[in-house]
């Protein structure tokens, strides 16, 4: 194989790469058009089913706090067998055991903890095999398939949902996870830069603290974290108001959603035209406003399948831009520690959209109302996230310049 000192761009990794990531992606968004038949198959409540959204983004953020450094300690290949395997018995879980309720939460457990390998390990991949430009451009591939994949995802779990069952979902997850694991047993190389070492624990939980506490990370991550769970809630909130009290079928839900998921690439694409003229500041300005001017157009308007996708579309607009900055104002000085800082934030991430949100579905986001007064508040909060960066920023530059004077 390529590795990174070759001129050529060798497609290999970042081919894998992708195929590893796509796998947490269809784990997150795949079964939220099927909640409601779930629901009603089962004989269960809306806040009950919404469990099986919330263990699956638990498992999904703790695990990679273990992933990414037991993969940069004894290779990436081991680590990918771990977690496809688990994500696998996960998955055969749900499938044999679907009449039972308590089955498919651990077997959403374990596929959580499973997928949380995915995200670790195509970005890890990427690292080990390209440089420098190289590196730009398979991420930047990488990017389109994280963009592309909430889209198609809900698409097939909507249709095969409606025109099999909810059941016939696990079963194509299943089959696409054995093809990716059976490929990546064959094909997949050890990309690790250097020899294996051993995996010290203590280290990892030491490194972890000082991040924990430190203004920046929090401060950065913390854009996009509210972004997400906005994303998080309103997916979880929408088949239940388009399904069951707007009446539409699994499918045309499923359907639909390929609208507001491309809001997604469309905020990423405006914002490489606004980069080129306004600050980081001011485009995080305007995705505060945008996410605040789709809280008001859900408060102001009757519920509609056409105003709830409005207003969800600006939402992820909004999320297109702030997530690329919350990003590079999160690693931007973190060079040498990138892995940790970003399985940290992306665990996090995680865990309080699973936590949180299905916290927020079953005691307040019930209605469009209730969601309009929650996109509210998440723009406030990240208004005042980026008032206390600017605070810290000034005071921050007046201590140096005291040092400077004394």
């Amino acid at each position: 194989m390529n590795r990174k000192h070759n001129k050529s761009f060798n497609k290999t990794p970042m081919l894998l790469a992708m195929m590893i990531i796509a796998t947490g992606q269809v784990g997150v968004s795949i079964y939220l058009p099927s909640l409601p038949l779930i629901s009603e198959a089962l004989s269960i409540g809306h806040a009950d089913v919404q469990m099986l959204v919330t263990l699956f983004l638990v498992g999904f953020g703790l695990s990679q706090l273990f992933y990414g450094p037991l993969s940069d300690a004894i290779g990436r290949r081991p680590v990918f067998i771990l977690g496809q395997g688990v994500y696998l018995v996960g998955t055969v879980l749900c499938i044999a055991l679907n009449e039972h309720f308590t089955a498919l939460e651990v077997g959403r457990l374990l596929q959580g903890l499973g997928a949380g390998s995915a995200s670790v390990l195509g970005r890890s991949v990427l690292r080990d095999s390209y440089d420098g430009k190289q590196l730009t451009k398979a991420l930047s591939y990488i990017s389109v398939t994280a963009s592309v994949m909430p889209i198609i995802a809900p698409v097939f779990g909507g249709w095969i949902a409606f025109h099999l069952s909810w059941e016939a979902v696990f079963v194509f997850v299943l089959v696409y996870l054995v093809a990716i694991f059976t490929l990546g047993w064959f094909i997949l190389p050890e990309t690790l830069p250097y020899k294996p070492r051993k995996f010290k624990v203590t280290e990892v939980i030491h490194g972890y603290s000082k991040l924990i506490v430190n203004p920046q990370v929090i401060g950065s991550a913390s854009y996009n974290w509210i972004s997400y769970l906005g994303a998080v809630v309103s997916l979880s909130l929408f088949p239940f108001l388009m399904q069951h009290q707007l009446g539409l079928t699994a499918a045309e839900y499923g359907t639909i959603m390929i609208i507001p998921s491309a809001g997604l690439m469309m905020g990423s694409v405006s914002l490489n035209i606004l980069n080129r003229y306004f600050s980081n500041n001011w485009i995080l300005f305007l995705a505060i406003i945008i996410m605040s001017l789709s809280g008001v157009w859900l408060l102001m308007t009757e519920m509609t399948v056409f105003n709830l996708v409005f207003a969800f579309t600006w939402l992820t607009v909004a999320q297109g831009l702030s997530f690329p900055i919350s990003i590079a104002l999160l690693l931007g000085p973190h060079k040498e520690n990138a892995g940790a800082v970003s399985a940290l934030s992306g665990s996090i991430q995680m865990v309080i959209a699973g936590v949180f949100g299905g916290y927020l579905v079953e005691r307040w986001v019930t209605s469009q109302m209730t969601l309009g007064s929650f996109y509210i508040a998440s723009a406030l909060l990240m208004a005042a996230v980026l008032l206390m960066s600017q605070i810290r920023r000034y005071a921050g530059g007046a201590k140096q310049m005291d040092t400077i004077d004394s």
